[in-house]
């Protein structure tokens, strides 16, 4: 099972464009989990002043974000400040996922090896298509595309600080 980091925090969505006068925002969520926006959910948002408990007061589902309500935020002028902030929650408040399944903030920053061990680069970040994720590793100005699949990936190892790509030709030669 995967550590869990009581000093991490973790993005799990975005405050978008307000919705109505009455204090919602569009809320772009990360991962698949909107749940975490539950009425009576507590996340924070990352202002430049800091971090900044927010409880969520309202939740409406729309495709593939939510619209939000927060306590204490009842119009638009209030809200407005958090347009474009992120909102986290610490990584011990994640649920705990199945053996072999990890949250981004987990691969990113791994170095990632070939088969024959040599370096590839390290994951600057992770692409989610719907279908699958994708590591954008990069090395030396080079950016080399990975599906993270079964297919693509022999290993990943967090605790040790890599990942190590199956033998498939194409996938890392220039």
């Amino acid at each position: 099972m995967p550590e869990r980091d009581e000093d991490t925090w973790v993005c799990v969505g975005r405050v978008g464009k307000p919705f109505g006068l009455k204090g919602e925002v569009v809320v772009h969520y990360t991962g698949e989990t909107p749940e975490r926006f539950r009425s009576g959910a507590v996340v924070h948002v990352v202002t430049a002043g800091g971090r900044v408990e927010a409880r969520v007061s309202g939740v409406r589902p729309m495709p593939k974000k939510l619209v939000v309500a927060f306590e204490g935020r009842a119009d638009v002028e209030a809200i407005r400040p958090w347009v474009g902030c992120e909102l986290e929650v610490r990584a011990s408040e994640l649920p705990v996922l199945e053996e072999g399944s990890y949250y981004h903030y987990q691969l990113v920053g791994l170095r990632v090896y070939a088969a024959d061990g040599s370096l590839v680069g390290v994951i600057a970040e992770i692409l989610s298509t719907g279908s699958n994720d994708v590591f954008c590793v990069r090395r030396d100005g080079r950016e080399i595309l990975v599906p993270a699949i079964d297919d693509a990936i022999a290993s990943i190892d967090p605790a040790a600080g890599k990942v190590v790509l199956k033998d498939l030709k194409g996938l890392i030669t220039p």
